[in-house]
């Protein structure tokens, strides 16, 4: 289990093992399945990893926001990030700008799109320090360790919502 003393090596692996597993999914679906919605309310699956994909190119731009030393424990959010993300029976409304189109999407696209994101997340995370406060985001003023946290928890959330996906579609 992650905690706020987990190394930055620790998270990425697991950020990386889930956005693997999201692809691993998604390459068990044929290109109709990809834009098919597998139940009423869900996105497709390219909507889904879209979704995830942008979040993440979006956070690994924040690594790389100027920012200031916090103030406080810089790992003060995290227990509150992991219960929101991880309590499944919790809805959330996507902001804007990371809804996704509704496509059609390219299965083998969408999956390199994801794969691209998280080694930019990677890259901006080894140059970040982890202690500094970011500010105006739209969840608060949290650290770049919580944002690391929160891309976690995030994409498991979906990688949860993406195994749901695939078993319905795969189902039919």
């Amino acid at each position: 289990m992650l905690t706020e003393t987990s190394t930055k090596e620790e998270i990425l692996t697991a950020i990386g093992e889930a956005v693997s597993d999201m692809g691993g999914l998604m390459k068990l679906l044929d290109e109709s399945q990809v834009n098919t919605v597998p139940y009423e309310g869900s996105w497709t699956a390219g909507q889904l990893l879209s979704h995830v994909t942008k979040s993440i190119n979006g956070l690994a731009g924040a690594m790389l926001k100027e920012a200031r030393p916090a103030e406080r424990n810089p790992g003060e959010k995290i227990a509150g990030l992991k219960e929101t993300f991880l309590n499944f029976t919790n809805k959330f409304n996507a902001p804007d700008f990371i809804i996704p189109d509704a496509g059609p999407f390219q299965k083998q696209q969408t999956i390199d799109a994801l794969d691209h994101a998280f080694k930019t997340l990677k890259v901006n995370a080894d140059k970040a320090d982890l202690n500094e406060l970011v500010t105006g985001m739209p969840f608060g003023d949290v650290t770049k360790l919580e944002l690391l946290h929160f891309v976690l928890y995030h994409t498991q959330r979906h990688l949860h919502q993406m195994k749901k996906i695939t078993d319905s579609l795969l189902s039919k």
